[in-house]
């Protein structure tokens, strides 16, 4: 229990010099730049929620949530059989949101 308590502490201790160590070091910019809106090459005009494309959130959640599908595959190969039914019931409620996005329209990509 001793030794339990000293890696705790340990890693508390470790993980808070990281974090110190990396606010002293790090660059601190404010530019006009860094402080806008959007910091991915183009400059936003009007509002910023005529600029956001809802459809470019769906498809990124979707790869998400694909994302999180693999690493469940992977997890079958070494589990137990109450695993395996969770997994399928999380399969089930994937292919139903799939299907509930297929059947509203919102897996056509329109800009």
């Amino acid at each position: 229990m001793l030794t339990l308590i000293m890696v705790l502490l340990f890693t508390l201790v470790l993980l808070l010099a990281f974090y110190v160590i990396n606010f002293i070091l790090s660059i601190k910019d404010m530019g006009k730049n860094k402080l806008s809106a959007f910091e991915c090459g183009f400059v936003s005009v009007g509002k910023i929620q005529n600029s956001f494309s809802i459809h470019f959130f769906i498809m990124m959640l979707m790869f998400v949530i694909f994302d999180l599908e693999i690493v469940m595959f992977l997890g079958i190969l070494v589990s137990d059989i109450s695993s395996y039914i969770s997994f399928l019931m999380m399969f089930v409620f994937i292919l139903g949101g799939f299907y509930m996005e297929w059947w509203y329209g919102k897996l056509v990509w329109v800009i």
